[in-house]
Order: C-alpha cells, then sequence, then structure tokens
C-alpha cells in the first residue's frame, strides 16, 4: 500500500480508508503529539492539503490501538474476600450465619419474624 492508494480511498470516502491509513502511519498517530499536528503532517505527505482530518486520527486512536485490558479496581488497603461454604459458621439454632442466603423454608416462622434487616428501625 503506498500513499496514492490512500489518496484515492479518502477521495472516495471508502470504509476503508481510516484502517489502511493506521497501518500507513501508525507509528505517527500513537505519538504524544496532537490530532490536529498529525492530520496537517499526513497532508502535506499526501499532498492533499485538508484531506486528513484531526477526526480521522482521533478514530484512528481510539478503535485501532491496543488498549490493555481494564481491570478491576480495588480500594488501597482492603483484601480480596471469597466467601465459600467453610467460612460460614452455624449458630446454635442451626441457621447458618454469616455469608451467603439462608432458605426461609428451612427455619421456622418465628426466627424468620425475628430477622432483622438494615432497613429495620
Amino acid at each position: 500500500m503506498d500513499n496514492q492508494i490512500l489518496v484515492d480511498l479518502f477521495e472516495r470516502r471508502d470504509k476503508k480508508r481510516r484502517r489502511i491509513l493506521y497501518r500507513l502511519y501508525q507509528q505517527l498517530i500513537e505519538s504524544e503529539m496532537s490530532a490536529v499536528y498529525i492530520a496537517d503532517m499526513i497532508s502535506k505527505q499526501l499532498g492533499r492539503q485538508g484531506m486528513i482530518k484531526a477526526e480521522d486520527i482521533k478514530f484512528c486512536r481510539y478503535h485501532f490501538k491496543k488498549r490493555p485490558l481494564k481491570t478491576l479496581a480495588q480500594r488501597p488497603g482492603t483484601l480480596p474476600v471469597s466467601i465459600s461454604k467453610e467460612t460460614q459458621l452455624e449458630s446454635p439454632s442451626g441457621i447458618k450465619v454469616g455469608a451467603g442466603w439462608t432458605d426461609p423454608d428451612k427455619i421456622d416462622l418465628q426466627e424468620n419474624l425475628i430477622v432483622k434487616s438494615k432497613f429495620s428501625k
């Protein structure tokens, strides 16, 4: 691919023009310079003033540049918590206490009414 093909694709408004622009000028597009300056530099190299716009550079940076995967950020100073069946404790009445769900059918009605929620006063 050369610059003449790129010029032809931009004149035709082809769908793949930005992908080819990124392949030809990858290092320049990924540099820290502003998108307007890069667009002007590439337009001068192609010999067509104003053909490449800053929006084309921004599009290439967003869609084609390999970005690191986003990881779930933890709050500083917290440890990851894992819930397992082994960590659940049983109370004297046979109800599991701690992390996990309780089955309302397995506890009797009296204990079911005593269960407090965070919304009760």
